[in-house]
């Protein structure tokens, strides 16, 4: 189960979830939980971020207040959420994104690893994913594998895909990422869950998937409802 629980936390702060015993505990949930960092908000609430070498400010979409999402607070949240699989915060840009600020992420992603890999608190027991980085550059790419695979890491993520750009070019960048990356450790495709993709991108060599898409699309036996905010209308019974 993935959770994308960083900018949700960052509501209440990581302390809520140590009181309670990690989210394991608190969901009765005895299989893997894996949780994202919350630097996908970068793209997903970009007029609400900005973007700095010590971090991301977020400002909540509920009320206006500010939250500093920063490498080191991103380990203490997710030791806090006790999940099995974690990732780095990394700096993401949406995937059609080109020029400098490509490198610009790929490089700060970088570094904000190995200050997550610093701030770990528990790397026994919980296990920390670098995400490769590099946009549609193949030589971005490249380099970011190489940086990311000088680190002592149990396994790896491939992430700033998936976001609109031509299917040619999404399989090209996942082919360079899984090329340099080493075959005995996990390589966990960010984003990815429409089946085509599926199919092809296990062919490239990639061993796990997390989507919106697949949640969203069986919530009715129907696939997609539109739901009306306030409506009172009741589960499907037949899904």
């Amino acid at each position: 189960m993935k959770l994308a629980g960083c900018a949700a936390v960052c509501r209440q702060g990581a302390g809520v979830l140590r009181r309670l015993g990690g989210l394991h505990r608190f969901m009765g949930w005895r299989r893997a939980l894996l949780t994202d960092s919350g630097g996908f908000q970068m793209v997903s609430l970009l007029e609400l971020a900005e973007i700095t070498e010590q971090g991301v400010r977020f400002r909540s979409p509920y009320d206006g207040s500010e939250c500093m999402l920063t490498p080191e607070h991103s380990m203490e949240i997710q030791n806090a959420i006790g999940a099995d699989i974690m990732m780095q915060l990394d700096d993401v840009v949406h995937s059609t994104t080109d020029g400098p600020r490509v490198r610009e992420a790929m490089l700060r992603t970088t570094r904000w690893l190995d200050r997550c890999i610093a701030a770990h608190g528990r790397p026994s027991e919980q296990n920390l994913f670098p995400i490769v980085q590099g946009g549609l550059d193949p030589q971005l790419r490249r380099e970011s594998v190489r940086q990311l695979t000088e680190r002592q890491v149990p396994g790896f993520a491939i992430g700033g895909l998936s976001g609109g750009e031509d299917k040619s070019h999404f399989w090209r960048m996942v082919t360079i990422s899984t090329d340099g990356l080493p075959r005995d450790k996990p390589r966990y495709l960010m984003g990815v869950g429409v089946a085509t993709d599926l199919v092809v991108c296990s062919a490239l060599g990639c061993d796990m998937f997390d989507c919106v898409y697949p949640t969203r699309t069986a919530l009715t036996r129907r696939g997609l409802f539109a739901v009306l905010c306030g409506d009172g209308c009741g589960s499907d019974g037949g899904c």
